[in-house]
């Protein structure tokens, strides 16, 4: 396989379009398309879950199979390729992920509790999937003589894989010269990967004991420190780079900011990068909208549309629908994420319960699943306020289906304890919501009064007091609200291309290395 200077690698457990689920598909698959326009060969390298095998290998073809090195599991494994002009994706298979209808959590029809599968929550084997699928990178890399120049793998779940590469005996010869990077969408406790020191986990990784031993921190094997020897770390945004390096995140990240600090080891913050192009509202063939609008023009006809369209969709949807919206006019208050602490459910859940409460003329539209307590908590609050008929919680994930609520939304609520940059805000702003942020990590792009509403999480009353300001604004100066949702699209258009990012901030960073 050739590789040459314009050539890289993007190992992820997500890719937009092919497997889904947080925040790192939307970044993979748009990094993807910016290096291309740039003129770069692009392999994007993906675990071939059980959901994707019969899509794949109808579009793709086997271009590697081979047997695993590694001390436990030597099990046969193989690469199926899906190739577009400069793009291909490389599809692995190998034994623990591929009956896998999720990808991080359980999938509903994969619950069995007796097997401690348990909707909602993480595979009980996901260090497993983490590893069994960079063994396979390494060894499709190594049977096929390739030794690729530049590797950017994605979050913790595949930041082993600079170790294994030019730690492992087996191949860092081979190695030798392929220049590694991790960037780290998430360094929250958990998030990280991070594996407890026990022989298990030490037979699961196969790296040398000195190795290991070296790469012990505060009792766990931690991707990410691991990873810091022997690649470069970036985050993504400057702000939440400084939060790990100041000590403000420490009680989310808990000791990777220590470690951080303590070794001088460098970490770059660059804030993502957005391809407006797929969620602009004025090309409804490619944002995966019904009708046309335009925020530019303050032409909104095709938003009421979009609303309609999803009032609509939402009846074919009776299992996943909790609640009821009886006037569709009233402003639209959206939530839309994985249902986690992180994101702030528990302080979207104090809103709702106190704007309900005071029968403040508003709708409150939440979609999104993760923790059962919260799918439980949010089905229950829709249950006791169903005559209030202005809460519906949609209780699913649909990509066309959450375009709909973006389109249909007037603000969009982020409550995020920590946010590391944030991709729903701007996605919010293009199609005309005014995004609602805590002032954490890389949601401080939003500009407070001009392009969104922001608070600090350390004033108490912080989102009821924003919200009371943003109903006051949308009952007397519905005019101010017209000029922040320009001001928010043009920014978006502007100020946050991927292939600008690519050139002013990645490939400086990398050519420095």
């Amino acid at each position: 396989m050739p590789e040459n200077a314009s050539s890289i690698w993007l190992v992820a457990r997500e890719y937009e379009g092919w497997a889904s689920a947080g925040g790192v598909k939307d970044v993979v698959h748009d990094m993807a398309r910016a290096f291309i326009e740039l003129g770069w060969q692009v392999h994007v390298c993906l675990p071939l879950y059980g959901f994707l095998k019969d899509r794949v290998f109808h579009a793709g073809q086997r271009t590697w199979s081979g047997r695993s090195q590694h001390p436990v599991f030597r099990q046969e494994g193989e690469c199926w390729t899906v190739s577009s002009g400069n793009l291909h994706l490389h599809f692995f298979r190998f034994s623990s992920v591929e009956h896998k209808q999720g990808i991080y959590t359980v999938a509903l029809e994969e619950q069995n509790r007796a097997l401690k599968l348990v909707h909602g929550n993480g595979y009980p084997d996901t260090f497993r999937i983490n590893l069994e699928f960079q063994w396979m990178v390494a060894e499709f890399w190594f049977q096929s003589g390739v030794a690729p120049s530049k590797v950017l793998v994605h979050d913790g779940h595949c930041a082993f894989l600079p170790v294994l590469t030019k730690a492992s005996p087996l191949w860092k010869d081979h190695f030798a010269e392929s220049r590694f990077f991790v960037l780290i969408h998430n360094a929250g406790q958990g998030y990280r990967q991070e594996m407890p020191v026990s022989v298990e986990n030490q037979r699961l990784l196969g790296l040398p004991e000195s190795v290991l031993k070296e790469g012990v921190w505060e009792q766990t094997w931690d991707p990410l420190v691991m990873a810091s020897a022997y690649a470069r770390l970036a985050t993504v945004s400057e702000n939440y780079a400084q939060e790990l390096l100041t000590g403000k995140n420490d009680f989310y990240s808990g000791s990777f900011g220590r470690f951080l600090r303590e070794n001088q080891v460098p970490l770059e913050g660059i804030t993502n990068g957005f391809d407006p192009y797929e969620y602009d509202p004025r090309f409804p063939h490619r944002s995966g909208i019904p009708f046309r609008f335009d925020p530019s023009r303050g032409d909104w006809l095709g938003k009421d549309s979009c609303r309609n369209a999803l009032m609509e969709a939402v009846l074919w949807k009776t299992s996943h629908v909790h609640g009821f919206l009886a006037n569709w006019r009233l402003p639209l208050y959206v939530f839309q994420s994985r249902l986690t602490s992180q994101k702030g459910v528990d302080d979207l859940r104090a809103l709702l319960e106190q704007a309900l409460a005071a029968e403040i003329p508003v709708n409150f539209l939440v979609m999104g699943v993760g923790e059962e307590r919260y799918e439980k908590s949010l089905i229950q609050l829709a249950f006791r306020n169903q005559d209030a008929e202005r809460f519906l919680f949609l209780n699913c994930y649909e990509e066309s289906l959450a375009r709909l609520v973006f389109a249909s939304a007037d603000f969009f609520l982020m409550p995020s304890l920590y946010e590391p940059c944030g991709l729903t805000d701007l996605k919010a702003q293009l199609m005309g919501a005014l995004p609602i942020v805590a002032k954490v990590g890389g949601l401080v792009k939003v500009k407070d009064g001009q392009t969104g509403f922001c608070y600090d999480r350390g004033k108490e009353h912080g989102l009821w007091e924003v919200f009371l300001r943003t109903r006051q604004l949308a009952l007397r100066r519905p005019d101010l609200l017209e000029i922040m949702r320009r001001q928010a699209f043009r920014s978006c258009l502007s100020d946050f291309r991927w292939q600008d990012i690519l050139v002013k901030r990645y490939l400086p960073w990398m050519s420095n290395s």
